[in-house]
């Protein structure tokens, strides 16, 4: 998947002749809160509804001021597009060639639907996470217990506890009920933390609670 395939082009642009009101009615169209300042085909900068707010009048064209300016190359990956989005808390970022001409922008809601995309969101299957030491994370023991078990990995994520310095690591397989997993994990003595059908967590205590329930009720 390559980041062409995912630029918006058509997202509208603000020039410096444009007034900070024009600005606000583009982003109250878009409900978003960055629009792209763009003069002669280069881009100069992401314009945000806090600085339209802080002119002093918003009648008054935009004008060429010195404006945070984040953007990507075109040629950049996605976790790059992901970590700018994420850092600097933006609903869009701009795409530039690298003579910083402006090509596009891509919108966060555009990252969502690729990342769900990629992460096999909408297939059928069971999400295990799983609680391991980082020196004990090896990929493919992972992955030879979940196919001893007749079932195929469909994403897998990591990320770092910062609290406990322990790797959290999160499988989706296709398996819808993957309790013949997750004993496997157990048995090759791997710390399972949760573990998910597509509609809801399967909590052991919620399942005790259920049990008993459905004790008295056939009494």
């Amino acid at each position: 998947m390559l980041l062409k395939d995912f630029i918006t082009k058509d997202y509208p642009v603000l020039k410096s002749f444009d007034t900070g009101q024009h600005a606000l009615s583009l982003m109250d169209e878009l409900k978003e809160k960055h629009i792209p300042l763009v003069i002669n085909g280069i881009y100069q900068g992401l314009v945000s509804d806090k600085d339209i707010l802080e002119m002093p009048d918003p009648s008054q064209p935009i004008g060429e001021p010195v404006l945070f300016a984040p953007s990507i190359n075109e040629n950049s990956h996605l976790h790059e597009i992901i970590a700018r989005i994420a850092r600097y808390q933006l609903c869009v970022i701009p795409v530039v060639s690298p003579d910083g001409s402006y090509v596009g922008v891509i919108t966060r809601d555009k990252i969502i639907e690729v990342l769900a995309e990629l992460c096999n969101a909408d297939a059928a299957g069971s999400v295990i996470v799983l609680e391991m030491l980082p020196q004990d994370y090896v990929l493919s023991d992972i992955a030879r217990i979940i196919e001893s078990n007749n079932a195929h990995v469909l994403n897998l994520l990591s990320n770092m506890d910062k609290d406990t310095g322990r790797l959290m690591v999160t499988v989706k397989i296709d398996l819808e009920d993957s309790t013949p997993v997750i004993r496997s994990f157990e048995r090759f003595n791997y710390t399972v933390l949760y573990h998910f059908t597509e509609t809801e967590m399967i909590d052991e205590a919620l399942q005790q609670r259920m049990d008993e329930l459905l004790y008295y009720m056939n009494m």
